[in-house]
């Protein structure tokens, strides 16, 4: 985690050290994602779409998302999703967030002659069991998200900031920066947090060029390069009220849509 986050963490972590421990110190988790829907420019007719949970791909049919070294005519791009399920352990109030899943664009050049995609579905879905003390799982919740993607033709003007003529645009649209739940009577805020430093507000032009309000949250990824957004969860006691610019690289994802909910553990039952 390079340096900027480790900073932006430990400021966060001056906003949640001052209040009381929650009932419950420790969690497992699993959150999944899987894609659910995608649509392609003219209609996909020509797109040579693959579609299943984890990978979203379009091109040439023998093409491989994976190799950049292919000439525009036999190659394929793609968003792939990576460490899913992902499993594992998360302190309340602990500033150091937990991984969990991984989307990648693999991005290479793909003629004209192809569609490509425009919008994808994400559906994100979490389950929370306390471990410490042990208890009952919370309701399982699941919430669905949207990818706006733009596969740019690589000829100027661009009509938006580039590195490259033209960047490809991927952007995210999802919920609330914390969202709140209740277990046992005690109030927690959950915020999904991104921890490459890839996805970031992007200038307002190139959230216009991908149908977007201004504001919007992505990346931008070169002709040939692969871009990943990694994942993390924090659980709080208190909202994680990071201002901007931090907020960039502490945003959340409003914990896959979670709502307030109040089960008593069946342990005090």
């Amino acid at each position: 985690m390079n340096k900027f986050y480790k900073g932006m963490l430990a400021g966060a972590a001056l906003l949640v050290a001052p209040f009381t421990q929650a009932a419950v110190i420790e969690w497992s988790y699993t959150v999944t994602i899987e894609w659910t829907g995608a649509n392609f420019t003219n209609g996909g007719a020509n797109a040579n779409a693959i579609q299943n949970d984890t990978l979203i791909s379009w091109g040439n049919a023998a093409g491989d998302h994976t190799d950049p070294t292919q000439n525009a005519a036999n190659s394929r791009s793609g968003l792939e999703i990576s460490d899913s399920p992902a499993n594992g352990f998360v302190f309340t109030n602990d500033m150091t967030p937990s991984p969990t899943n991984t989307i990648t664009h693999y991005n290479n050049a793909i003629s004209n002659v192809y569609d490509t995609l425009t919008v994808a579905t994400l559906l994100a879905t979490l389950n929370l069991t306390p471990v410490n003390p042990a208890g009952p799982a919370a309701p399982e919740f699941t919430t669905n998200f949207q990818v706006r993607f733009i596969e740019t033709p690589n000829t100027a003007p661009c009509g938006f900031p580039v590195d490259t003529v033209c960047d490809d645009i991927f952007v995210l649209e999802f919920g609330a920066l914390n969202t709140a739940f209740e277990y046992d009577g005690v109030m927690y805020f959950a915020s999904i947090v991104e921890l490459s430093g890839n996805l970031t507000a992007l200038p307002n032009a190139t959230c216009a060029a991908a149908g977007a309000a201004n504001g919007c949250l992505g990346f931008t990824t070169p002709e040939r390069a692969f871009t990943p957004a990694q994942f993390g969860f924090l659980i709080t006691t208190r909202p994680v009220n990071v201002p901007e610019p931090a907020m960039l690289g502490m945003f959340g994802l409003g914990l896959l849509g979670l709502r307030a909910f109040g089960r008593r553990r069946l342990a005090k039952k």
